[in-house]
């Protein structure tokens, strides 16, 4: 199994970075991975799913099913692709008004589909698209 484990500090309160984790719909403005996310509701919670059209490690575009499986508000939030296994885990702690972030991105395989992204999200690759994503969500919530 593959995975990988990023933090940093944000410059928003937990609030602020928790309200776009739990809105699938805005996905694409913060996380490079992702295109675009279809049949979300409007407030996630344990077991809602939702369809994320995603970029591969091999830069192909890839629609599957995504099951919230652990939520706790404003805390914690684990989602897993239903196809191949593959999961983030987002833990959220406050620090003094601004939010300590922790996210680890990796792959618990699921049948052939699953063994083929375990392949594919080598230890490297993960880094990157933690680093990545954790960027990009410093910079939208500082309005950059």
């Amino acid at each position: 199994m593959a995975s990988w484990r990023e933090q940093t500090l944000i410059d928003a309160p937990v609030r602020d970075v928790w309200a776009l984790l739990e809105d699938p719909v805005r996905y694409p403005e913060w996380n490079p991975e992702t295109v675009a996310v279809t049949g979300a509701p409007t407030e996630i919670e344990k077991g809602s799913t939702f369809t994320l059209t995603g970029r591969s490690p091999l830069g192909m575009t890839r629609t599957t099913e995504y099951r919230v499986e652990a939520l706790e508000e404003p805390r914690e939030l684990r989602m897993r692709c239903q196809a191949s296994g593959f999961y983030s885990r987002w833990v959220l702690t406050s620090a003094q008004g601004r939010t300590f972030a922790e996210v680890e991105l990796g792959v618990e395989p699921i049948g052939l589909q699953g063994r083929v992204a375990e392949a594919l999200h080598t230890k490297r690759y993960l880094r990157r698209a933690a680093e990545e994503t954790l960027d990009n969500l410093r910079a939208v919530m500082s309005g950059g």
